[in-house]
């Protein structure tokens, strides 16, 4: 927190996931396999949702639908990409998450390649 304080930086915005280890002179010194993985998880949901934010800006949509294995029962990303979407879109859009996701990415792949058959 200290590090993110002399930049003038909360240690809840995005560029804080590994904010702890430039701080310190040795940064594997204390550091968890736990305190990594997670860092590493925060860093690629945020990554993840800025992506997500981005098109949805680009295609004028405020609902932006996460499906998949990768947060079927991942609380920690879904969280965070809710509170991603909601930063960088000052509250105009919103992460939704469906239950039962489990063939979405077939059925769009399917989709797609229907649309590109379509289009030859």
């Amino acid at each position: 927190k200290d590090a993110l304080a002399k930049l003038g930086l909360p240690s809840s915005i995005v560029a804080s996931s590994f904010g702890k280890l430039v701080a310190k002179r040795d940064p594997a010194s204390g550091l968890t396999q736990e305190d990594l993985a997670r860092a590493l998880l925060l860093m690629v949901t945020n990554n993840i949702g800025q992506v997500a934010y981005l098109n949805a800006q680009l295609h004028n949509t405020s609902r932006i639908y996460f499906v998949g294995n990768f947060l079927r029962h991942n609380k920690i990303s879904q969280r965070r990409l809710a509170y991603a979407i909601n930063y960088w879109s000052k509250g105009e859009m919103e992460a939704l998450f469906l239950e039962h996701e489990g063939y979405f990415g077939a059925l769009g792949a399917f989709l797609l390649s229907q649309n590109t058959a379509m289009d030859e």
